[in-house]
């Protein structure tokens, strides 16, 4: 596994893991046939909330996963906790989905004040869901606020003293300057178009604090199979509005892209670990000229950043 051709030394992991057969694959029916129903249905109108209704599509795959629900934030926490020499305070997640649900677990593991920004709204408004949330996290040792009495989302959200900001970059505006200790996303930022990524990496090198971290793992493999077919198209095509609709659209950067407009607006980046591929998986033999990247990124399934303001 050699990531020798990676544009820029600085985007180089410090741990490399062999990527498991089979990663996100999905179902076993061709990369083309996904494209197409993906595309048919978001034509027709079945996409977002309408397609998470019919079962079609599932925000936050896993989300009562204990490992998920539960392990992911101790993670988070242990980790800050070593690089800021103390328990972060302060936690803002980028592109929740459906994990708004882990608002009480995070308030009991010691986050005081709790945003969550995300472009639309997939979390459940009513409470139960929550509660059994706060439940699991009881059984793992966490234990969240007393949600006695909450009767929906707002209430509980309350309790944890979190807040759900809703839309692009510009939502983080509520968030005061420096007042963010920890910064996290899963899986989240492939997904923000090439345009609005600037504006985003600008506010939350805005909202994080000057000692504070970002912990994100980036996906950047396609969603269609999980190899590189989407380096096949072109840009009027691949960023259309259909495309978009269908939940299939990743802004296509390598890691060595998305480290260095991290870099750019103003944060010192270390890549700490990168599954990747032992050999380029199936996508296009030659990649569209709107989708060229420098061939080591196409070696590099998902990848954990870390970042604290340069």
């Amino acid at each position: 596994m050699v990531m020798a051709h990676l544009a820029e030394e600085a985007a180089r992991p410090r741990r490399l893991v062999e990527a498991p057969r089979g990663l996100s694959r999905g179902m076993p029916v061709p990369w083309y046939i996904k494209l197409g129903v993906k595309l048919g249905l978001a034509a027709i109108g079945v996409h977002g909330a309408r397609a998470r209704m019919l079962g079609l599509a599932r925000p936050s795959f896993g989300a009562s996963d204990p490992a998920k629900l539960v392990g992911t934030p101790q993670a988070w926490f242990q980790r800050a906790t070593e690089l800021l020499g103390r328990r972060p305070r302060t936690l803002l997640e980028v592109g929740p989905g459906r994990m708004v649900l882990r608002a009480p677990l995070l308030a009991g593991l010691g986050a005081e004040c709790i945003w969550f920004v995300d472009p639309s709204d997939s979390a459940p408004r009513e409470a139960g869901p929550y509660l059994a949330a706060a439940a699991t996290g009881r059984l793992h040792g966490v234990m969240s606020p007393d949600l006695s009495g909450c009767a929906d989302r707002a209430a509980v959200l309350a309790r944890s003293h979190a807040r759900l900001l809703i839309g692009g970059p510009a939502a983080l505006s509520a968030i005061p300057d420096g007042s963010v200790d920890l910064v996290v996303s899963e899986a989240v930022l492939e997904h923000v178009r090439r345009e609005d990524l600037a504006p985003l990496m600008a506010q939350l090198r805005r909202v994080t604090a000057p000692d504070g971290l970002g912990l994100h793992t980036v996906d950047f493999q396609d969603h269609l199979g999980g190899g590189l077919q989407h380096l096949r198209f072109s840009d009027q095509f691949w960023a259309s509005p259909l495309v978009g609709r269908a939940g299939i659209y990743v802004n296509r950067l390598g890691l060595s892209a998305m480290a260095s407009r991290f870099r750019r607006a103003g944060f010192a980046v270390q890549v700490t670990e990168a599954v990747v591929w032992p050999k380029r998986p199936p996508g296009p033999r030659r990649p569209h000229p709107d989708a060229m990247r420098p061939a080591g990124d196409d070696l590099v399934a998902r990848a954990t950043l870390e970042l604290r303001p340069g």
